[in-house]
């Protein structure tokens, strides 16, 4: 892979530092990005995380992985049950779709406020983005996975944990306290074999 890819941890509802990161990206002249899924809940602005998102894949700057939270939502309109989703944080993500007070039928509402291109742009979601030298998906790869393996998912603190052959990317967006963070890719594989470091770059908002 020889243009630098940024592939971008867990975002959960936090559009501020979602934009923040975009535009710090942009003007480094990283013309794509990877993210790595779990767009929706915890933080208080799915809706517009979603939308922005969305903009960013229609323009060709971005690919969009399917995370557990989102595949929860899958199941949940599936199933008309929200049980699960609410178990997950899944309330912040109605309140931003369902604009004021929420009725008694929250399925029904909540549904009836989902845009339909949200919905088709979940089901669309692919779980890995691989090329000859990494494999990226929000749950961790396996271990047998010979390439350089990327994640979300597994929360890890401020910064990334990032190692000769791995990166673990959740830094808590959607926190109070936690950061939205990415990852530079090749630039990242060679720093890490030369000097034991990696390229980084997190946003918290």
């Amino acid at each position: 892979m020889n243009v630098e890819v940024a592939f971008v941890g867990d975002v959960h509802g936090n559009v501020d530092a979602l934009r923040g990161l975009c535009d710090l990206l942009k003007s480094r002249g990283v013309p794509h990005m990877v993210f790595l899924g779990d767009y929706i809940n915890k933080g208080p602005q799915s809706a517009a995380v979603m939308r922005e998102l969305l903009a960013q894949s229609g323009a060709g700057r971005a690919t969009l992985l399917a995370g557990n939270h989102e595949s929860v939502l899958l199941e949940a309109f599936n199933a008309e049950d929200l049980t699960a989703f609410l178990k997950m944080g899944g309330a912040m993500t109605i309140r931003s779709y369902v604009k004021g007070r929420v009725g008694a039928d929250v399925f029904r509402e909540f549904k009836a406020s989902f845009p339909s291109e949200h919905l088709e742009a979940l089901q669309r979601m692919p779980q890995t983005y691989e090329t000859d030298e990494l494999i990226a998906q929000h749950l961790p790869p396996p271990l047998s996975a010979k390439k350089f393996r990327i994640s979300g998912h597994l929360p890890v603190g401020e910064l990334p944990r990032v190692g000769r052959n791995f990166a673990q990317l959740d830094t808590g967006c959607g926190d109070a306290s936690g950061r939205l963070s990415a990852l530079l890719w090749p630039s990242t594989a060679a720093a890490v074999r030369d000097h034991g470091w990696s390229s980084r770059l997190s946003r918290r908002v």
